[in-house]
Protein backbone atom coordinates (compact mmCIF):
# COMPACT_ATOMS: atom_id res chain seq x y z
CA UNK A 1 0.00 0.00 0.00
CA UNK A 2 2.91 2.32 0.27
CA UNK A 3 3.74 1.98 -3.45
CA UNK A 4 2.68 4.02 -6.42
CA UNK A 5 -0.37 1.80 -6.49
CA UNK A 6 -1.56 -0.82 -4.01
CA UNK A 7 -2.49 -3.80 -6.16
CA UNK A 8 -4.50 -7.00 -6.00
CA UNK A 9 -4.93 -9.58 -8.77
CA UNK A 10 -8.21 -10.29 -10.55
CA UNK A 11 -8.87 -12.26 -13.69
CA UNK A 12 -10.56 -10.25 -16.48
CA UNK A 13 -8.10 -8.80 -18.95
CA UNK A 14 -8.64 -5.13 -19.85
CA UNK A 15 -6.20 -4.64 -22.68
CA UNK A 16 -2.60 -4.61 -23.82
CA UNK A 17 -0.12 -2.15 -25.28
CA UNK A 18 1.61 -2.90 -28.49
CA UNK A 19 4.53 -0.96 -29.97
CA UNK A 20 5.13 2.71 -29.23
CA UNK A 21 2.46 4.83 -30.83
CA UNK A 22 -0.05 1.98 -30.99
CA UNK A 23 -2.03 2.36 -27.84
CA UNK A 24 -4.12 0.04 -25.67
CA UNK A 25 -7.00 -1.89 -27.17
CA UNK A 26 -9.77 -2.39 -24.66
CA UNK A 27 -12.09 -5.36 -24.74
CA UNK A 28 -15.57 -4.45 -25.92
CA UNK A 29 -17.68 -3.31 -23.01
CA UNK A 30 -20.97 -4.32 -24.61
CA UNK A 31 -23.73 -2.27 -26.19
CA UNK A 32 -27.19 -1.09 -25.22
CA UNK A 33 -30.43 -0.34 -27.00
CA UNK A 34 -31.52 3.27 -26.68
CA UNK A 35 -35.12 4.07 -27.74
CA UNK A 36 -36.41 7.30 -29.17
CA UNK A 37 -33.96 7.99 -31.99
CA UNK A 38 -35.01 9.70 -35.24
CA UNK A 39 -36.15 7.14 -37.79
CA UNK A 40 -33.22 7.79 -40.11
CA UNK A 41 -30.72 6.76 -37.42
CA UNK A 42 -30.15 3.10 -36.71
CA UNK A 43 -30.48 2.55 -32.93
CA UNK A 44 -27.95 0.57 -30.90
CA UNK A 45 -28.58 -3.13 -30.75
CA UNK A 46 -26.99 -5.96 -28.85
CA UNK A 47 -24.70 -6.67 -31.81
CA UNK A 48 -21.03 -5.72 -31.73
CA UNK A 49 -20.95 -3.41 -34.77
CA UNK A 50 -24.02 -1.12 -34.64
CA UNK A 51 -21.94 2.00 -34.00
CA UNK A 52 -19.14 0.63 -36.14
CA UNK A 53 -21.45 -0.18 -39.04
CA UNK A 54 -22.85 3.37 -39.02
CA UNK A 55 -19.34 4.81 -38.82
CA UNK A 56 -18.12 2.67 -41.73
CA UNK A 57 -21.15 3.58 -43.84
CA UNK A 58 -20.70 7.31 -43.25
CA UNK A 59 -16.98 7.08 -44.01
CA UNK A 60 -17.49 5.14 -47.23
CA UNK A 61 -20.24 7.49 -48.41
CA UNK A 62 -17.74 10.34 -48.20
CA UNK A 63 -15.08 8.38 -50.04
CA UNK A 64 -12.66 8.36 -47.11
CA UNK A 65 -10.19 5.69 -46.12
CA UNK A 66 -9.72 4.72 -42.49
CA UNK A 67 -6.46 6.67 -42.54
CA UNK A 68 -8.24 9.74 -43.98
CA UNK A 69 -10.86 9.66 -41.22
CA UNK A 70 -8.19 9.13 -38.57
CA UNK A 71 -6.40 12.26 -39.80
CA UNK A 72 -9.59 14.35 -39.95
CA UNK A 73 -10.75 13.31 -36.49
CA UNK A 74 -7.29 13.34 -34.85
CA UNK A 75 -7.46 9.68 -33.87
CA UNK A 76 -5.11 6.84 -34.65
CA UNK A 77 -5.83 4.61 -37.64
CA UNK A 78 -5.97 1.52 -35.42
CA UNK A 79 -8.42 3.26 -33.08
CA UNK A 80 -10.83 4.11 -35.92
CA UNK A 81 -10.53 0.56 -37.23
CA UNK A 82 -11.33 -0.80 -33.75
CA UNK A 83 -14.40 1.42 -33.55
CA UNK A 84 -15.67 0.15 -36.89
CA UNK A 85 -15.15 -3.48 -35.92
CA UNK A 86 -16.73 -3.09 -32.48
CA UNK A 87 -13.55 -3.82 -30.57
CA UNK A 88 -13.66 -0.41 -28.95
CA UNK A 89 -16.65 1.42 -27.48
CA UNK A 90 -16.89 5.19 -28.14
CA UNK A 91 -17.67 7.82 -25.56
CA UNK A 92 -19.64 10.94 -26.41
CA UNK A 93 -16.56 13.08 -27.01
CA UNK A 94 -15.26 10.62 -29.61
CA UNK A 95 -18.66 10.39 -31.29
CA UNK A 96 -18.96 14.19 -31.46
CA UNK A 97 -15.53 14.49 -33.05
CA UNK A 98 -16.33 11.82 -35.65
CA UNK A 99 -19.69 13.42 -36.43
CA UNK A 100 -17.91 16.73 -37.02
CA UNK A 101 -15.24 15.13 -39.23
CA UNK A 102 -17.92 13.37 -41.29
CA UNK A 103 -20.38 16.28 -41.30
CA UNK A 104 -22.92 13.79 -39.96
CA UNK A 105 -24.88 15.95 -37.54
CA UNK A 106 -25.52 13.81 -34.46
CA UNK A 107 -25.77 10.45 -36.19
CA UNK A 108 -22.93 8.92 -34.20
CA UNK A 109 -23.58 10.77 -30.94
CA UNK A 110 -27.00 9.16 -30.82
CA UNK A 111 -25.38 5.73 -31.01
CA UNK A 112 -22.63 6.29 -28.45
CA UNK A 113 -22.69 4.14 -25.34
CA UNK A 114 -23.32 6.22 -22.22
CA UNK A 115 -20.65 6.23 -19.52
CA UNK A 116 -21.54 3.56 -16.96
CA UNK A 117 -22.14 4.66 -13.40
CA UNK A 118 -19.30 3.84 -10.99
CA UNK A 119 -19.80 0.63 -9.07
CA UNK A 120 -21.06 1.44 -5.58
CA UNK A 121 -18.68 1.08 -2.68
CA UNK A 122 -20.15 -1.27 -0.12
CA UNK A 123 -20.45 0.39 3.25
CA UNK A 124 -17.92 -0.54 5.90
CA UNK A 125 -19.53 -0.87 9.31
CA UNK A 126 -17.42 0.07 12.31
CA UNK A 127 -18.17 -1.28 15.78
CA UNK A 128 -19.78 1.04 18.28
CA UNK A 129 -18.38 0.63 21.79
CA UNK A 130 -18.14 2.94 24.81
CA UNK A 131 -14.98 5.04 24.74
CA UNK A 132 -14.09 3.89 28.24
CA UNK A 133 -14.41 0.17 27.46
CA UNK A 134 -11.02 -1.60 27.26
CA UNK A 135 -10.18 -3.28 23.99
CA UNK A 136 -10.26 -7.07 23.85
CA UNK A 137 -9.32 -10.01 21.63
CA UNK A 138 -12.63 -9.49 19.83
CA UNK A 139 -11.42 -6.02 18.81
CA UNK A 140 -8.23 -7.56 17.43
CA UNK A 141 -10.32 -9.83 15.22
CA UNK A 142 -12.57 -7.03 14.07
CA UNK A 143 -9.67 -4.70 13.25
CA UNK A 144 -8.01 -7.41 11.15
CA UNK A 145 -11.31 -7.75 9.26
CA UNK A 146 -11.39 -3.98 8.85
CA UNK A 147 -7.94 -4.02 7.24
CA UNK A 148 -8.96 -6.80 4.82
CA UNK A 149 -12.18 -4.98 3.95
CA UNK A 150 -10.46 -1.65 3.35
CA UNK A 151 -7.81 -3.24 1.13
CA UNK A 152 -10.44 -5.09 -0.91
CA UNK A 153 -12.52 -1.95 -1.42
CA UNK A 154 -9.43 0.05 -2.34
CA UNK A 155 -8.44 -2.54 -4.94
CA UNK A 156 -11.90 -2.61 -6.51
CA UNK A 157 -12.89 1.06 -6.27
CA UNK A 158 -9.87 3.13 -5.28
CA UNK A 159 -9.43 5.40 -2.29
CA UNK A 160 -12.07 8.04 -3.00
CA UNK A 161 -14.78 8.16 -0.31
CA UNK A 162 -12.88 5.46 1.60
CA UNK A 163 -10.01 7.26 3.30
CA UNK A 164 -12.25 9.06 5.82
CA UNK A 165 -13.65 5.72 7.03
CA UNK A 166 -10.14 4.31 7.43
CA UNK A 167 -8.91 7.38 9.30
CA UNK A 168 -11.91 7.19 11.63
CA UNK A 169 -11.32 3.49 12.31
CA UNK A 170 -7.67 4.16 13.19
CA UNK A 171 -8.32 7.16 15.39
CA UNK A 172 -11.20 5.53 17.26
CA UNK A 173 -9.16 2.43 18.04
CA UNK A 174 -6.03 4.42 18.91
CA UNK A 175 -8.01 6.72 21.23
CA UNK A 176 -9.64 3.81 23.03
CA UNK A 177 -6.29 2.10 23.49
CA UNK A 178 -4.75 5.30 24.90
CA UNK A 179 -7.64 6.10 27.25
CA UNK A 180 -9.30 2.81 28.22
CA UNK A 181 -6.40 0.44 27.68
CA UNK A 182 -6.67 -3.21 26.72
CA UNK A 183 -6.94 -6.63 28.21
CA UNK A 184 -3.40 -7.77 29.16
CA UNK A 185 -3.51 -10.74 26.78
CA UNK A 186 -4.53 -8.56 23.83
CA UNK A 187 -2.42 -5.44 24.24
CA UNK A 188 0.54 -6.22 21.97
CA UNK A 189 -1.70 -7.70 19.28
CA UNK A 190 -3.92 -4.62 19.46
CA UNK A 191 -1.00 -2.25 19.08
CA UNK A 192 0.20 -4.19 16.04
CA UNK A 193 -3.17 -4.28 14.27
CA UNK A 194 -3.95 -0.64 15.10
CA UNK A 195 -0.62 0.32 13.50
CA UNK A 196 -1.65 -1.69 10.43
CA UNK A 197 -5.01 0.09 10.26
CA UNK A 198 -3.04 3.35 10.46
CA UNK A 199 -0.81 2.32 7.55
CA UNK A 200 -3.87 1.55 5.41
CA UNK A 201 -5.49 4.85 6.42
CA UNK A 202 -2.30 6.78 5.61
CA UNK A 203 -2.13 5.12 2.17
CA UNK A 204 -5.77 5.89 1.38
CA UNK A 205 -5.38 9.51 2.47
CA UNK A 206 -2.25 9.80 0.30
CA UNK A 207 -4.04 8.37 -2.73
CA UNK A 208 -6.94 10.77 -2.09
CA UNK A 209 -4.54 13.76 -2.11
CA UNK A 210 -5.06 14.35 1.61
CA UNK A 211 -1.33 14.66 2.15
CA UNK A 212 -1.32 16.41 5.54
CA UNK A 213 -3.72 13.84 6.94
CA UNK A 214 -1.64 11.02 5.48
CA UNK A 215 1.60 12.24 7.08
CA UNK A 216 -0.10 12.76 10.43
CA UNK A 217 -1.67 9.30 10.46
CA UNK A 218 1.54 7.61 9.28
CA UNK A 219 3.54 9.20 12.08
CA UNK A 220 0.90 8.27 14.69
CA UNK A 221 0.85 4.70 13.38
CA UNK A 222 4.67 4.61 13.47
CA UNK A 223 4.56 5.46 17.18
CA UNK A 224 2.05 2.65 17.81
CA UNK A 225 4.18 0.19 15.83
CA UNK A 226 7.21 1.11 17.93
CA UNK A 227 5.21 0.57 21.13
CA UNK A 228 4.24 -2.85 19.78
CA UNK A 229 7.85 -3.67 18.90
CA UNK A 230 6.71 -4.39 15.34
CA UNK A 231 9.82 -3.60 13.30
CA UNK A 232 8.23 -4.88 10.08
CA UNK A 233 5.34 -2.41 10.27
CA UNK A 234 7.73 0.36 11.26
CA UNK A 235 9.65 -0.23 8.04
CA UNK A 236 6.46 -0.33 6.01
CA UNK A 237 5.43 3.05 7.45
CA UNK A 238 8.89 4.52 6.84
CA UNK A 239 8.60 3.32 3.23
CA UNK A 240 5.26 5.11 2.98
CA UNK A 241 6.72 8.33 4.39
CA UNK A 242 9.67 8.12 1.97
CA UNK A 243 7.32 7.57 -0.97
CA UNK A 244 5.19 10.51 0.10
CA UNK A 245 8.22 12.76 0.59
CA UNK A 246 9.25 12.09 -3.01
CA UNK A 247 5.70 12.84 -4.21
CA UNK A 248 5.79 16.13 -2.28
CA UNK A 249 9.19 16.95 -3.84
CA UNK A 250 11.15 16.50 -0.63
CA UNK A 251 13.88 14.42 -2.17
CA UNK A 252 16.46 14.74 0.61
CA UNK A 253 13.91 13.71 3.24
CA UNK A 254 12.84 10.73 1.13
CA UNK A 255 16.47 9.64 0.75
CA UNK A 256 17.16 9.93 4.50
CA UNK A 257 14.09 7.82 5.38
CA UNK A 258 15.09 5.07 2.94
CA UNK A 259 18.68 5.08 4.19
CA UNK A 260 17.46 4.77 7.78
CA UNK A 261 15.80 1.43 6.99
CA UNK A 262 18.67 0.09 4.88
CA UNK A 263 21.12 0.95 7.69
CA UNK A 264 19.17 -1.42 9.96
CA UNK A 265 20.21 -4.28 7.64
CA UNK A 266 16.81 -6.02 7.45
CA UNK A 267 16.91 -9.77 6.87
CA UNK A 268 14.26 -9.45 4.16
CA UNK A 269 15.73 -8.86 0.72
CA UNK A 270 12.38 -7.55 -0.47
CA UNK A 271 12.31 -4.88 2.23
CA UNK A 272 15.81 -3.82 1.18
CA UNK A 273 14.65 -3.84 -2.44
CA UNK A 274 11.64 -1.68 -1.60
CA UNK A 275 13.83 0.87 0.15
CA UNK A 276 16.22 0.89 -2.81
CA UNK A 277 13.23 1.79 -4.99
CA UNK A 278 12.56 4.67 -2.60
CA UNK A 279 16.22 5.73 -2.84
CA UNK A 280 16.08 5.54 -6.63
CA UNK A 281 13.03 7.79 -6.81
CA UNK A 282 14.58 10.30 -4.43
CA UNK A 283 17.85 10.38 -6.39
CA UNK A 284 15.91 10.89 -9.62
CA UNK A 285 14.03 13.80 -8.12
CA UNK A 286 17.32 15.30 -6.96
CA UNK A 287 18.55 15.13 -10.57
CA UNK A 288 21.02 12.23 -10.32
CA UNK A 289 19.59 10.01 -13.04
CA UNK A 290 22.62 7.73 -13.38
CA UNK A 291 22.68 6.79 -9.69
CA UNK A 292 18.88 6.57 -9.62
CA UNK A 293 18.69 4.02 -12.44
CA UNK A 294 21.61 2.06 -10.99
CA UNK A 295 19.81 1.92 -7.64
CA UNK A 296 16.62 0.76 -9.37
CA UNK A 297 18.58 -2.06 -11.03
CA UNK A 298 19.89 -3.09 -7.60
CA UNK A 299 16.31 -3.06 -6.33
CA UNK A 300 15.23 -5.38 -9.14
CA UNK A 301 17.93 -7.81 -8.07
CA UNK A 302 16.77 -7.75 -4.45
CA UNK A 303 13.16 -8.25 -5.50
CA UNK A 304 13.81 -11.14 -7.89
CA UNK A 305 12.58 -14.56 -6.89
CA UNK A 306 9.33 -13.67 -5.18
CA UNK A 307 8.47 -13.61 -1.48
CA UNK A 308 10.68 -15.76 0.74
CA UNK A 309 10.30 -16.99 4.33
CA UNK A 310 12.08 -13.92 5.76
CA UNK A 311 9.93 -11.45 3.79
CA UNK A 312 6.88 -9.79 5.40
CA UNK A 313 3.53 -10.53 3.81
CA UNK A 314 3.06 -6.93 2.70
CA UNK A 315 6.21 -6.98 0.55
CA UNK A 316 4.71 -9.08 -2.28
CA UNK A 317 3.17 -6.25 -4.27
CA UNK A 318 6.30 -4.83 -5.97
CA UNK A 319 6.09 -6.35 -9.45
CA UNK A 320 7.22 -5.66 -13.01
CA UNK A 321 4.50 -3.12 -13.75
CA UNK A 322 5.15 -1.21 -10.53
CA UNK A 323 8.89 -1.11 -11.14
CA UNK A 324 8.28 0.14 -14.68
CA UNK A 325 6.24 3.05 -13.28
CA UNK A 326 9.14 3.98 -11.02
CA UNK A 327 11.57 3.83 -13.93
CA UNK A 328 9.28 6.04 -16.00
CA UNK A 329 9.06 8.62 -13.23
CA UNK A 330 12.83 8.65 -12.79
CA UNK A 331 13.44 9.05 -16.53
CA UNK A 332 10.84 11.80 -16.73
CA UNK A 333 12.44 13.63 -13.79
CA UNK A 334 15.84 13.68 -15.51
CA UNK A 335 14.52 14.67 -18.93
CA UNK A 336 14.58 11.32 -20.75
CA UNK A 337 11.13 11.65 -22.32
CA UNK A 338 11.36 8.74 -24.77
CA UNK A 339 12.65 6.46 -22.05
CA UNK A 340 9.78 7.53 -19.80
CA UNK A 341 7.25 6.69 -22.52
CA UNK A 342 8.76 3.24 -23.08
CA UNK A 343 8.69 2.48 -19.36
CA UNK A 344 5.12 3.78 -18.97
CA UNK A 345 3.98 1.62 -21.88
CA UNK A 346 5.58 -1.39 -20.20
CA UNK A 347 3.76 -0.61 -16.94
CA UNK A 348 0.38 -0.59 -18.69
CA UNK A 349 1.17 -3.72 -20.64
CA UNK A 350 2.31 -5.69 -17.59
CA UNK A 351 -0.36 -4.62 -15.10
CA UNK A 352 -3.00 -7.17 -14.17
CA UNK A 353 -6.19 -5.97 -15.87
CA UNK A 354 -8.61 -5.98 -12.95
CA UNK A 355 -6.62 -3.47 -10.93
CA UNK A 356 -8.92 -0.65 -11.96
CA UNK A 357 -7.38 2.18 -9.98
CA UNK A 358 -3.85 1.36 -11.14
CA UNK A 359 -5.04 0.86 -14.72
CA UNK A 360 -6.21 4.48 -14.61
CA UNK A 361 -3.16 5.75 -12.72
CA UNK A 362 -0.62 4.13 -15.04
CA UNK A 363 -2.47 5.43 -18.10
CA UNK A 364 -2.55 8.93 -16.64
CA UNK A 365 1.22 8.82 -16.30
CA UNK A 366 1.44 7.53 -19.88
CA UNK A 367 -0.62 10.50 -21.10
CA UNK A 368 1.73 12.79 -19.20
CA UNK A 369 4.83 11.20 -20.74
CA UNK A 370 3.38 11.23 -24.27
CA UNK A 371 2.57 14.93 -23.90
CA UNK A 372 6.16 15.61 -22.90
CA UNK A 373 7.48 14.12 -26.16
CA UNK A 374 4.82 15.78 -28.33
CA UNK A 375 3.06 12.52 -29.25
CA UNK A 376 -0.30 14.30 -29.44
CA UNK A 377 -2.36 11.61 -31.15
CA UNK A 378 -1.12 8.83 -28.88
CA UNK A 379 -1.73 10.98 -25.81
CA UNK A 380 -5.26 11.69 -27.03
CA UNK A 381 -6.05 8.02 -27.52
CA UNK A 382 -4.90 7.08 -24.03
CA UNK A 383 -6.85 10.02 -22.58
CA UNK A 384 -9.96 8.75 -24.36
CA UNK A 385 -9.43 5.35 -22.78
CA UNK A 386 -9.40 7.05 -19.40
CA UNK A 387 -12.69 8.77 -20.23
CA UNK A 388 -14.21 5.43 -21.23
CA UNK A 389 -13.02 3.79 -18.00
CA UNK A 390 -13.42 6.74 -15.66
CA UNK A 391 -15.67 4.81 -13.28
CA UNK A 392 -12.72 2.69 -12.14
CA UNK A 393 -10.21 5.51 -11.65
CA UNK A 394 -10.77 5.92 -7.90
CA UNK A 395 -7.57 7.90 -7.19
CA UNK A 396 -7.36 11.66 -6.77
CA UNK A 397 -3.87 11.47 -8.26
CA UNK A 398 -5.29 10.60 -11.69
CA UNK A 399 -7.07 13.93 -12.37
CA UNK A 400 -4.13 15.79 -10.82
CA UNK A 401 -1.68 14.17 -13.26
CA UNK A 402 -4.03 14.85 -16.18
CA UNK A 403 -4.57 18.51 -15.24
CA UNK A 404 -0.84 19.05 -15.21
CA UNK A 405 -0.48 17.27 -18.55
CA UNK A 406 -3.26 19.44 -19.98
CA UNK A 407 -1.47 22.63 -18.90
CA UNK A 408 1.85 21.46 -20.32
CA UNK A 409 0.17 20.48 -23.59
CA UNK A 410 -1.34 23.96 -23.87
CA UNK A 411 2.00 25.65 -23.22
CA UNK A 412 3.70 23.38 -25.77
CA UNK A 413 1.26 24.38 -28.53
CA UNK A 414 -0.56 21.06 -28.71
CA UNK A 415 -3.70 20.89 -30.89
CA UNK A 416 -6.75 22.24 -29.09
CA UNK A 417 -8.55 18.90 -29.48
CA UNK A 418 -5.85 17.26 -27.34
CA UNK A 419 -6.05 19.95 -24.66
CA UNK A 420 -9.84 19.50 -24.63
CA UNK A 421 -9.54 15.71 -24.43
CA UNK A 422 -7.05 15.91 -21.56
CA UNK A 423 -9.37 18.31 -19.75
CA UNK A 424 -12.34 16.01 -20.31
CA UNK A 425 -10.31 13.07 -18.99
CA UNK A 426 -9.31 14.96 -15.85
CA UNK A 427 -12.93 15.98 -15.25
CA UNK A 428 -14.23 12.47 -15.93
CA UNK A 429 -11.79 10.89 -13.47
CA UNK A 430 -12.24 13.55 -10.79
CA UNK A 431 -14.31 13.22 -7.59
CA UNK A 432 -17.49 14.42 -9.28
CA UNK A 433 -17.18 11.87 -12.13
Amino acid sequence: MAGEGRTRRVTRRLGTLRDFGKVVRLDRLGSTTRPGFPQDVEPMTSGPTSFGARLRLLRQRRGLSVRDLATLSHHGKSYVHDLETGRRVPNLAVARRLDAALDAGVSLVQLAVPQPEPAPVRALSLPVAPADQPLTDEDVRHLHETVQHLVALDTLHGSESLHATAVRAFRNAHRRLATAGAAPTARSDLQAVIAEVGEVAAWLAYDSEQQDVSREIANEALLVARMAGDSSMQRFLLSHLSMQATYLERGTEALDLADQVIAERPRSRRVVGMMRVRRARALGQLGDGTRALAELDRARGELAGGVGPSDPAWSWWLHTAELAVHEARIRSAVGDGRGAVAASELSVRELSAGQGRDQALYRAWLVSDLVDVGAWRDAGEVAEQLIERSSVAGSARVPRILRRAERRAGRAGAPMWLVDTAREASEATGPAA
